[in-house]
This record gives structure tokens, sequence and C-alpha cells, in this order.
């Protein structure tokens, strides 16, 4: 019975840290569209008051991380295209 419990819990445990993992992820990608800066810790802190477990592992962190890096990335590149496109326009 304890052993079941206890794998129970951690499953739960690793659940939320996906989980969290995910949530975060797309709270940070509808920041970015709008800001300049992002704070992946002071986001992670804020879920952890509401629910201990989220974003649990450094594994999730990093994940984190280069999703953030791929998102600022892509956004450089919309803005290098538009600037593109407006240099075009504004030259005929």
């Amino acid at each position: 019975g304890e052993h079941i419990l206890s794998g129970t819990l951690q499953q739960g445990r690793s659940l939320f840290g996906r989980t969290g993992t995910f949530i975060a992820l797309d709270r940070l990608l509808q920041h970015i569209r709008d800001h300049e800066f992002v704070d992946i810790l002071g986001l992670v802190s804020e879920m952890r008051s509401y629910r201990m477990s989220m974003v649990q592992t450094e594994e999730q962190y990093i994940f984190i991380h280069q999703c953030v890096q791929l998102m600022w990335m892509k956004k450089k590149q919309q803005f290098c295209i538009s600037d593109v496109i407006y240099e075009n326009v504004s030259k005929s």
C-alpha cells in the first residue's frame, strides 16, 4: 500500500513538473510577443506560489531556456523581414 501511494505521489509531482513547463512556455510566448524582456525565474517562482511542483528539474529549466531562445530568434527574424519589406515599399 505505502509503495503504491509513494509511486502515485511521485507520478503526480512529475506530471505537475511537465505541465508547469508547458504552462510556463505558453505564458512566456505570450509575454515575448508584447515585450522585449523575459524573467523565466520570476515567472516560475510566481507559478510555484500557486502550486509548488511546477517546473521541477534542471532538464525542464533547460528546455524552457532553449525554447525562449528560439522564440527570441523567431521574433528578431520577423522584425528583420518586416524591415526589408518596408524598405522595398518605401523605395518604389
